[in-house]
């Protein structure tokens, strides 16, 4: 899909890539400039895995923050080895660098040969020396004089000591960012999170997506961790897309970092308008498949399911998978199905259309005439009966919100609208209007004066 993105789409300004080994500070400055807690931060090598970017601002100059894994220029095989790719692609796209380094443990041969690659790229660079806690400290700084640097900058990210000077010099001399950089941030991209159980094709899809490998792909369950918001173009549609760390049962969860994955993957739910849930099709759809489809709904997403891994299934095999999937599917059965193959991009093109559809239906507004058509149509020739003496009468509908489109129901009466009767009106509202990958929110409520 690669001719249909447009890749190097930024939001706001020129791009500022911090690298360095694994565990020297890099997530904790990136939070630290940002002013907010964004990327994962633990005392463990290799927290951060894909580049993670954010908009900052700093004395009214707005520049793009990217955090990247930590860098091994020598790993060949293996996460690091995902991670060094990564980590050169930030270098390439990036405008400045800011090289972290760790007092404490000195300059090593890892951190020469970094400084080395960044040398031959040709890229401002600034050299932060971090965990420099005190003043008297500053002396751990001097053997880092050997790469051959104009300036260091002794900070502490943890504290923020000596951040703002090193924000200072560097806004100073970032490139202007380009006049026709004004559109993309103005412009309301579709909002999409892809979500799912661990090693479900996730990541992979969102590569397909990019045409790239922006994040990393591993059979190794749990290779993402952090949710990542990396906006892009379709045919001419701005996408924001949102991988996410994968989804396991509340029991399944360790304690510390891979919690903090889960409440990312909430996180990403939450700021996202609609949301992919890629099962993995050789497998069918699980429990916690449908659990987190009950999220999604719940929190009133648009809800577009990608059945991944499809180049899997072949013959009567595929049939039967496919109508056992759409028979266990069936309280979300208003939710379109992408049958798709993220490894071999098979159907990856028919996803995103399906995705702006469901958009738009999530911010489907019913006008007033048509809801009182609706009314005279549907429920005076069908009215609820309420159980037993009491009596029930729906005397008009409005709709106040969208994303989820709800639709009250001014009542007047004792009783109750019988449940059974909601699913009736849900029925008919959706046979009436598309609303296809919409939850849609029916709301009983007494009219004044009853």
């Amino acid at each position: 899909m690669s001719e249909d993105t447009d890749k190097g789409t930024r939001e706001t300004g020129p791009v500022v890539a911090l690298v360095g080994r694994p565990n020297v500070g890099k997530s904790t400055l990136f939070n630290r400039i940002l002013g907010r807690r964004q990327a994962i931060v633990q005392d463990l090598p290799g927290v951060t895995r894909d580049r993670h970017y954010a908009d900052a601002e700093h004395l009214g100059r707005s520049f793009r923050l990217v955090d990247t894994g930590g860098f091994d220029p020598e790993a060949r095989e293996g996460m690091l080895a995902l991670m060094r790719v990564q980590v050169q692609r930030a270098i390439e796209e990036s405008d400045a660098l800011i090289l972290v380094l760790d007092a404490r443990e000195g300059l090593t041969r890892t951190d020469e040969m970094i400084w080395e690659m960044i040398r031959r790229s040709g890229r401002p660079t600034w050299v932060a020396v971090n965990k420099v806690d005190r003043p008297n400290q500053e002396p751990l700084t001097a053997e880092f004089w050997a790469l051959g640097v104009d300036r260091l900058w002794p900070l502490t990210a943890e504290h923020g000591s000596g951040v703002a000077e090193l924000l200072d010099d560097l806004v100073r001399h970032l490139p202007e960012p380009a006049e026709a950089g004004t559109g993309a941030a103005a412009e309301e991209g579709v909002r999409l999170a892809i979500l799912g159980r661990p090693n479900v094709g996730k990541s992979t899809l969102c590569n397909a997506l990019l045409g790239e490998d922006r994040y990393l792909t591993s059979d190794v369950p749990g290779t993402t961790r952090d949710a990542i918001d990396t906006p892009f173009r379709y045919e001419g549609r701005l996408f924001v897309l949102v991988d996410t760390a994968g989804v396991r049962r509340r029991r399944a969860v360790e304690a510390g970092l891979e919690r903090m994955s889960v409440a990312r993957t909430m996180q990403a739910l939450e700021r996202c308008q609609v949301a992919v849930l890629v099962i993995d099709g050789s497998e069918g759809l699980t429990d916690q498949d449908k659990k987190i489809a009950g999220l999604i709904i719940d929190r009133g997403k648009g809800l577009v399911l990608a059945v991944n891994k499809w180049d899997r299934v072949e013959g009567e095999v595929a049939q039967e998978t496919r109508r056992r999937i759409e028979e266990e599917a069936a309280f979300f059965s208003f939710a379109p199905m992408v049958f798709l193959s993220a490894l071999t991009g098979r159907n990856v093109g028919r996803l995103l259309p399906v995705v702006e559809r469901v958009r738009e239906n999530l911010f489907r507004r019913i006008p007033t005439a048509e809801l009182n058509r609706f009314w005279e149509e549907v429920v005076q020739r069908h009215p609820p009966h309420a159980s037993g003496s009491r009596s029930v009468r729906i005397k008009f509908l409005m709709q106040p919100q969208v994303a989820p489109p709800t639709i009250l129901l001014f009542q007047s009466g004792s009783g109750r609208v019988p449940d059974h009767y909601l699913r009736y009106l849900q029925k008919e509202f959706r046979a009436r209007w598309d609303f296809e990958g919409a939850p849609l929110v029916l709301v009983p409520r007494k009219a004044a004066g009853h």
